[in-house]
């Protein structure tokens, strides 16, 4: 960690916890049984299903990832949209 990201206060992720992260990851998307290529093919349908509606600012900056839950895992989507000016 640098000088300058200990007086910005930030953090670096241990390796432990990035694998243990990455681990996580693979395990919801075994549970659930979705490819990465179901789950990259599932989010250009929801932006061209979202972009009908909202103007999207940056298609290549929507992110789409499941999450593990306590009870049920969750699919999150960040899809950043445009502001209107009205």
């Amino acid at each position: 960690m640098s000088f300058l990201d200990t007086l910005l206060g930030r953090k670096r992720e241990s390796s432990s916890a990035v694998a243990k992260e990455r681990l996580l990851t693979v395990l919801v998307h075994d549970r659930v049984k979705l490819t990465p290529d179901m789950l990259e093919a599932m989010q250009r349908e929801i932006v061209a299903v979202i972009s009908k509606y909202v103007d999207i600012v940056d298609p290549d900056a929507i992110q789409v990832s499941l999450l593990r839950g306590e009870e049920a895992d969750h699919l999150q989507a960040d899809i950043p949209v445009r502001r209107s000016r009205s």
